[in-house]
């Protein structure tokens, strides 16, 4: 059986997505509840209209992981974007950087999202997306570069 098209594959695809957003709060009964309304791609959570840390990601992402859903998270604030590496190995499959403006943020999320070559991102995070299925460094690395979404 050939391997599902990732979360960006679709997307590069052209496939209609259709996401629901559930607050970082929701217990796995009520995430599992929210995603059990509609056959959805991905659950999304925010950190900058909602009170956000970093125990209670991981905690939902770890859930959303449970319910094989990958985890698109909109990060505080624009200029925030030197914590995008921190945060993805908090767990999400993807983030939304909110009111991009300039080249130069547009930039610093990059080199924070992507692993190198592509980026500046370190690596670690237990939690992070997947990591369980391609443990070793360089082959994660490889992955993430052609999975994550920004």
């Amino acid at each position: 059986m050939p391997a599902q098209p990732s979360f960006k594959e679709r997307i590069h695809g052209g496939d209609i997505l259709i996401g629901v957003s559930a607050p970082m709060t929701a217990s796995r009964s009520r995430l599992e509840e929210i995603l059990g309304q509609d056959d959805y791609a991905f659950v999304s959570t925010d950190s900058q209209h909602s009170a956000f840390n970093e125990e209670r990601l991981v905690e939902f992402c770890g859930y959303a992981a449970e319910l094989n859903m990958p985890v698109q998270f909109r990060i505080k604030h624009t200029r925030h974007t030197y914590l995008i590496g921190n945060l993805l190995d908090l767990g999400p499959a993807g983030v939304e950087v909110p009111q991009v403006e300039t080249e130069a943020t547009v930039e610093e999320a990059l080199a924070y999202f992507y692993y190198p070559q592509q980026g500046m991102r370190s690596w670690g995070g237990a939690a992070r997306y997947k990591v369980d299925e391609t443990p070793e460094q360089f082959a994660y690395a490889e992955w993430w570069n052609k999975t994550g979404v920004l």
